[in-house]
């Protein structure tokens, strides 16, 4: 893909494979290197790992009412309860997109 002249590194790149290369000191302790980018192997067709049917009704049961959940998430961003209420709030609004059945937790 050619590039524009402006926006044509200064120094030529140059891709080589990272080599770690153990010091002879550390050789005779047990240290041993591991090549740690390996490709995976997938053998799925590019089709999702995971796929729920469409035929399969999703319900959602929150915590607690739907009052309470958008209080929780009107909180202080330091507090964990905040962002559980942001995640339940994100989930009711995923749940009314996809038409997923809601089950509403005790209010109070």
């Amino acid at each position: 893909m050619p590039r524009s002249p402006e926006k044509e590194p200064r120094f030529p790149v140059v891709e080589r494979a990272e080599e770690f290369e153990l010091p002879p000191h550390l050789e005779d302790t047990g240290i041993k290197t591991v090549e740690t980018a390996v490709k995976a192997r997938v053998k799925d067709k590019g089709r999702h790992l995971i796929q729920t049917p469409a035929t399969k009704k999703i319900t959602i049961k929150l915590p607690a009412g739907q009052a309470t959940v958008s209080t929780w998430a009107k909180g202080k961003t330091v507090s964990s309860l905040t962002w559980l209420g942001a995640y339940w709030l994100r989930m009711i609004k995923k749940a009314t997109y996809f038409k997923w059945k809601i089950i509403g937790g005790k209010e109070g």
